[in-house]
């Protein structure tokens, strides 16, 4: 973990990253980056595409080289997508360059977020499909635990604002880098 480098928000789609993100990069007064918006952008493909076209494995570099790209680079606020803590050379990435906290919801509240977004336009995740059933959000989860396991802080996202994740975010990283929180603790009782 390098508290001073980035904050990356890992976890399943509908966890709220890119708008806590957002709102925890205003606060924090950092740049954000969300990675599916910047591969769409570069790629001039919406995610969908690039996995007809080009297939998940093709994705999954894109994912790769742009946050190689982004560890490279010190305090920005990263929405990074679903997938991205399954390759543990992600995993190691994140954790030598920053604090990796996971956003966590119930699947059934995932389901509403991500169908809720669908009908306002946003594009599904291509390993969810059209309607991101509830019995596929809890498949796609499990077989993620242990990738997502590689977070150093956790906030349910469950019944708070985007506001209150922020506001969270904001807090673990203030606490991680003032060198008062987790680090006090050991000292204090070590």
């Amino acid at each position: 973990m390098n508290p001073a480098g980035n904050i990356y928000l890992i976890g399943f789609s509908g966890t709220g990253k890119t708008i806590a993100g957002m709102k925890a990069a205003e606060r924090l007064k950092l740049p954000f980056v969300d990675m599916d918006e910047l591969i769409q952008y570069r790629t001039r493909k919406s995610i969908p595409q690039i996995f007809e076209e080009d297939g998940e494995a093709a994705f999954r570099r894109l994912e790769t080289e742009l946050l190689e790209e982004l560890s490279s680079k010190h305090r920005r606020v990263v929405s990074t997508g679903g997938g991205v803590p399954i390759n543990a050379e992600n995993r190691e990435m994140m954790d030598k360059s920053g604090i990796i906290i996971l956003l966590v919801a119930s699947p059934k509240t995932i389901h509403q977020r991500i169908n809720s977004r669908a009908s306002r336009g946003r594009t599904l995740r291509p390993l969810l499909g059209d309607d991101a059933p509830t019995n596929r959000i809890e498949q796609l989860l499990a077989s993620r635990q242990e990738a997502y396991s590689c977070a150093h802080q956790t906030i349910d996202t469950e019944n708070i604002s985007h506001d209150a994740v922020s506001i969270k975010i904001e807090r673990i990283s203030r606490e991680l880098n003032g060198g008062f929180g987790l680090r006090t603790e050991v000292a204090r009782h070590g």
